[in-house]
């Protein structure tokens, strides 16, 4: 039987980080938010935001991807694949990501009529703002 690995995500871009090689390759990894709601059963409304670290490492998309802002809103489509690594002190760690194959950005920006707000949804609370386990 075949297996499926596919994700499908919606959200606001936090932080974005792009590697050059020398090679002229381009390695992107950026924080995706999204957000889901629910009711409680006080009645107030619940709103939780999840974080994932997108990858893009194809050539030619890691390129398009070079362009990508903070606080633009994009759609990736991809895979879950799972980084491991030991850190200095021998400590084993692993990070799930999202080894993306295509996306498409729908900057608030471009939209004229809506002024691109002075901070990102996606900056608030990014996990991976300041992380010390970036790939660069």
């Amino acid at each position: 039987m075949s297996t499926i690995n596919k994700v499908v995500l919606l959200g606001n871009v936090g932080k974005v980080e792009v590697k050059d090689f020398e090679s002229g390759r381009k390695l992107v990894q950026l924080s995706l938010a999204t957000q889901d709601g629910y009711k409680k059963a006080n009645g107030e409304w619940e709103n939780k935001t999840e974080w994932h670290r997108c990858i893009f490492a194809i050539p030619n998309l890691a390129e398009k991807a070079a362009g990508i802002q903070q606080g633009d809103k994009i759609y990736v489509e991809g895979s879950i694949s799972t980084n491991a690594w030991t850190t200095k002190d021998g400590e084993k760690k692993e990070i799930k990501e999202i080894a993306c194959t295509m996306f498409r950005t729908f900057t608030r920006a471009a939209n004229k009529t809506e002024k691109a707000p002075e901070k990102p949804v996606a900056q608030q609370d990014d996990p991976f703002a300041d992380s010390d386990d970036s790939l660069f």
